[in-house]
């Protein structure tokens, strides 16, 4: 670590404590390239493929200075052609040239995986990372897709608190050609309580590197979780998980441009922030919230675009 990474360690170390006790997780295991697969087993394997060159063209950045970055929850992906099309539909996110995507499945039934469906429909490349099986013969998992080449792709096994299901983080580096994004896409678990949740994210970003986005559904919410099964719901900002993730973030050196975007999602009355983006070593511009895509009255879908001159400019999307 350099001098400035353990100030920031230091410092989110001193937040993890103060924001509550008594959290029994399991160890994170380390990042792992997805080409060693062999450690998840081959049901839990990544899968990919290269954008077209078509792509690269309409989307490659202005000069070698812009690019936009979408992180959309796609819930389970189960039609890819209406997710593409939402994708379309919207002039902020068809020009996109990276994606990240949380809750994506894939099926052996289905003739394509749903992450290759979409990115063929969006003449992108992709890199789909599950993280458990699921019924069905199905995987449940993360994936980036991109216009431009998807590279050093690894898996980390988030901690587990025995809550839910198995969490896993994903990162990779983006070649825009002058230069890299390193990127970092999360889905956390749902049941946690603000602690745990700080403790369920940390690895994945404590020891990132300098210039880097961290983007995915935190599943921050205003609910604190009796026995890590009955929720109490708060109408007060001050339960608000989001809040306490914004300042952590900042104490590792990260921006929070989407932190005055609105909320992304409602429950029970309640506005809440699940999903956020973070920055460090990026130019960012702009944050903000715009309703697109297929939607559910129960179900919900968060798209998140940011933009970049030179590095990264935000812009925050959800259905």
């Amino acid at each position: 670590m350099t001098p400035a990474s353990l100030v920031r360690a230091a410092a989110a170390c001193a937040l993890v404590v103060g924001a509550g006790c008594g959290i029994e997780l399991t160890s994170a295991q380390p990042w792992v390239p997805v080409a060693e697969d062999d450690a998840f087993g081959p049901a839990l394997r990544a899968e990919s493929a290269p954008p077209r060159a078509s792509a690269v063209r309409t989307r490659a950045p202005a000069g070698g200075s812009l690019v936009r970055v979408v992180t959309y929850n796609v819930q389970y992906s189960p039609d890819p052609q209406a997710i593409a099309d939402a994708i379309m539909s919207a002039p902020a996110l068809r020009g996109a040239g990276v994606f990240l995507l949380q809750e994506q499945e894939a099926y052996r039934a289905e003739a394509w995986s749903r992450t290759a469906r979409v990115a063929e429909l969006l003449g992108l490349g992709y890199v789909y990372v599950p993280a458990r099986e699921v019924k069905g013969g199905g995987t449940h998992g993360l994936s980036i897709l991109s216009a431009f080449p998807i590279e050093n792709v690894e898996r980390m096994m988030l901690p587990d608190a025995g809550k839910g299901h198995p969490r896993i983080a994903m990162q990779a580096e983006i070649n825009l050609g002058d230069h890299r994004l390193h990127v970092i896409n999360l889905h956390l678990d749902t049941k946690l309580n603000t602690a745990e949740r700080l403790a369920h994210l940390r690895p994945a970003v404590l020891e990132a590197p300098d210039t880097t986005l961290v983007a995915g559904d935190l599943n921050t919410c205003w609910v604190e979780w009796v026995a890590g099964k009955v929720p109490v719901l708060s109408s007060s900002s001050a339960s608000d998980q989001a809040l306490v993730v914004d300042s952590y973030m900042r104490a590792l050196g990260f921006e929070t441009p989407t932190a005055d975007s609105g909320p992304t999602e409602s429950m029970f009355g309640v506005e809440q922030r699940l999903d956020s983006m973070f920055s460090r070593g990026l130019a960012v511009q702009f944050g903000g919230v715009e309703r697109v895509g297929p939607s559910d009255p129960v179900s919900y879908t968060h798209l998140r675009a940011h933009e970049t001159d030179s590095y990264l400019v935000c812009r925050l999307l959800l259905e």
